[in-house]
């Protein structure tokens, strides 16, 4: 299990860049992007992750982290995630560093999603805003980096199988789209892996 600090996360972030569009995407998905906050715990660095609201259209009661849907007057994908974050957890955006954005990743329920990581010197004040937010917690970010960690699990729906990774940490059952963001962040952070 390696722990890495948050100048180790930079140094190994750092060929991300801001300039990225989700302007390719636009004519088949609905654009969005997400905020993989790392902040530095109390004895590692964590990220942070929210259980959405069981009263959303769109993946209710699952993992996921702050962020949602592009809007009009988004300059780009940061200014979405930190927007979302605001109104998700209250996320002041002082204080966050933006490391640059990931790679864009698609959904099966039609979304494009860009991942924008950011760290934070320590943990932020935050809230939940009950319509979206059900719980607002973190995991360790060495979990996050172990790679054996992410099994693969499947859903069959109308005859199709569709495997996704998975991740478990204590109660929560991290799958889908949050825990393809994790396992490329682990990818990032582990360039020599055989994964």
């Amino acid at each position: 299990m390696t722990v890495l600090s948050i100048t180790e996360l930079k140094n190994l972030t750092a060929g991300l860049g801001t300039d990225h569009s989700l302007e390719k995407y636009r004519d088949r998905h609905r654009l969005a992007a997400v905020l993989i906050l790392i902040y530095q715990g109390s004895h590692e660095p964590e990220i942070i992750l929210t259980q959405r609201s069981s009263s959303l259209t769109n993946h209710a009661g699952q993992i996921s982290f702050p962020g949602g849907t592009v809007e009009e007057a988004d300059r780009d994908p940061v200014h979405t995630a930190l927007r979302e974050a605001r109104e998700e957890i209250d996320l002041r955006e002082e204080g966050v560093e933006i490391l640059g954005i990931m790679e864009t990743i698609t959904l099966p329920s039609g979304f494009a999603i860009a991942p924008v990581l950011g760290v934070m010197e320590s943990l932020p004040v935050m809230s939940a805003n009950p319509g979206e937010v059900a719980e607002i917690f973190s995991i360790p970010l060495s979990l996050v980096n172990d790679l054996s960690r992410y099994q693969v699990d499947f859903l069959e729906r109308d005859g199709k199988r569709r495997d996704f990774y998975i991740l478990e940490h204590k109660d929560y059952y991290i799958w889908g789209a949050t825990a393809n963001m994790l396992r490329t962040l682990a990818l990032m952070l582990n360039p020599d892996s055989e994964a």
